[in-house]
């Protein structure tokens, strides 16, 4: 039996959270690795608000234009 847990960091150590270019009806929160509890509440939070319309300054730090 074998098992593989995939596990991603980025260079800057922050996750990638919201949509990306092209593919406006989908979100993504990719790359959160060992601080996923922290990282995964943001997400939501980021990710409610771009749907709900809510200008949220996290995007600018969070995004994949970063």
């Amino acid at each position: 039996m074998a098992w593989c847990g995939t596990f991603s960091s980025t260079d800057d150590g922050l996750p990638y959270i919201g949509p990306w270019s092209g593919r406006k009806r989908m979100f993504f929160a990719l790359g959160y690795g060992g601080n996923g509890i922290t990282f995964s509440m943001i997400a939501a939070q980021l990710i409610k608000n771009k749907l709900k319309g809510i200008k949220d300054e996290r995007e600018n730090v969070f995004g994949f234009e970063r």
